[in-house]
């Protein structure tokens, strides 16, 4: 049984060693340092009132987050958002993202959102994957918009209308 709730400050360093994973595996993200759970739990504590960040608990511990938060503060933007979804890699497959994925599309429809954006590596196929199967539509790919372990990486711009 999994249970979604919002992140609290002590949720820091299990969110950041999630997503230190990635960064790590550097197949997901352009971060290209460790993010410190003492960054992650300022962003917790900064989130707007339009944004949160949610965390997925099975089996006794956080196997996923997800965040939910403004495109941009410019106000023609008000009512555009951001997703991200990670889960830990020994959970991968199991259904985690499909939940975190829905939790957070459910929030921007309860905060009155009405388009969301999704940024993904283009090679990333269960990332895309995921946002397809909740009805993203491909905006077009950034190509050679960052680059990792000097790597080209392009990115996947996805859209979602509520």
């Amino acid at each position: 049984m999994s249970q979604l709730r919002e992140a609290v400050p002590a949720d820091a360093t299990t969110v950041a060693q999630i997503y230190n994973a990635s960064v790590t595996a550097r197949d997901s993200t352009m971060h290209l340092e460790l993010v410190d759970p003492r960054d992650v739990r300022s962003m917790i504590e900064a989130l707007g009132d339009r944004e949160v960040l949610l965390v997925l608990e099975a089996d006794e511990c956080v196997v996923g987050w997800g965040r939910l938060t403004r495109y941009s503060d410019r106000g023609g933007y008000r009512r555009t958002a951001e997703t991200a979804v990670y889960v830990r890699r020994v959970r991968t497959g199991e259904g985690f993202g499909t939940q975190i994925q829905a939790a957070l599309i459910e929030r921007a429809r309860e905060f009155g959102d009405h388009h969301l954006v999704a940024k993904v590596w283009a090679d990333n196929a269960a990332s895309v994957a995921l946002h397809r199967r909740f009805g993203y539509e491909d905006v077009g790919v950034q190509r050679e918009v960052g680059r990792v372990d000097g790597e080209w990486k392009d990115v996947l711009i996805l859209q979602k209308l509520l």
